[in-house]
């Protein structure tokens, strides 16, 4: 579609949408992913969504197939953009985070999904605009797409929440699971992967002051779990699975009670 006219979509579903909008359920926009928007689709709407204060998510940097892609025009995504008869983005060698820096996509409201193709000039771009990143292990593993650099990502200073993409990838949402299997790839000891699955995907939504601990002035959002293992709280909350949940709230409100 074209480049002018698919932000005009993208403003007209955004309008609809904000008449359902509320304090708890935000809009944001999210062009998928380097191998499926092209360069210019992606500085307009990263463009737009500044000049509007959306958040802005993007799935990059996943696997091997989309550096080669846009790094030097080859792969199976090339071969799918020309079957299509779709000009190939310019092959000059950038990485997945160097190309969304071109056209402008990184900044602190924008949120990279998996980031596993990066190197240390890459997370260093990421740390110093502020961009956040869900880190997604389960699915990066079912994919066979390598291991993301979770202990440099954090130490270079990137906002890291953990995150689940989607039951198409996982086929079920744990982000217990997650934080295991993460916890299993680093050094990162129990209390540390706990705090990915909550203050740390807070602050990497840039929703740290509202929710993501228990504190005065939070949206009072909680789960109940019952313990089981060995060790600290917080290793015996890593044990668990959804079938552990108990009770869940939001905002202080009971959502869901386990039979």
């Amino acid at each position: 579609m074209p480049t002018t006219e698919s932000p005009s979509q993208l403003k007209r579903r955004v309008r609809d949408l904000s008449k359902v909008a509320t304090a708890r359920a935000r809009l944001g926009v999210s062009p998928h992913a380097p191998y499926s928007v092209s360069g210019p689709l992606f500085g307009a709407v990263a463009a737009w969504s500044k000049s509007e204060g959306l958040p802005l998510a993007v799935h990059v940097a996943e696997s091997r197939a989309e550096s080669e892609f846009l790094s030097c025009g080859a792969g199976s995504f090339a071969d799918a953009w020309r079957s299509r008869g779709i000009p190939l983005p310019d092959s000059s060698g950038l990485s997945p985070i160097q190309w969304l820096a071109r056209h402008e996509v990184l900044s602190s409201r924008c949120l990279c999904i998996h980031a596993v193709q990066v190197n240390p000039a890459d997370i260093q771009r990421l740390a110093d605009s502020g961009t956040t990143v869900a880190h997604c292990p389960l699915s990066n593993r079912a994919h066979a797409h390598g291991t993301a650099p979770l202990g440099n990502l954090i130490a270079a200073g990137v906002p890291v929440g953990l995150g689940t993409d989607s039951v198409a990838s996982v086929g079920r949402l744990d982000l217990l699971a997650e934080a295991r299997l993460a916890g299993q790839q680093t050094s990162l000891d129990p209390v540390r992967l706990l705090e990915l699955c909550t203050l740390g995907g807070a602050r990497a939504l840039n929703l740290a002051a509202e929710v993501g601990s228990l504190e005065p002035g939070k949206w009072a959002d909680c789960t109940v779990i019952r313990l089981k293992g060995a060790g600290g709280p917080a290793e015996r909350v890593l044990a668990c699975g959804p079938a552990d949940v108990l009770r869940t709230f939001v905002g202080g409100r009971e959502v869901y009670r386990a039979a």
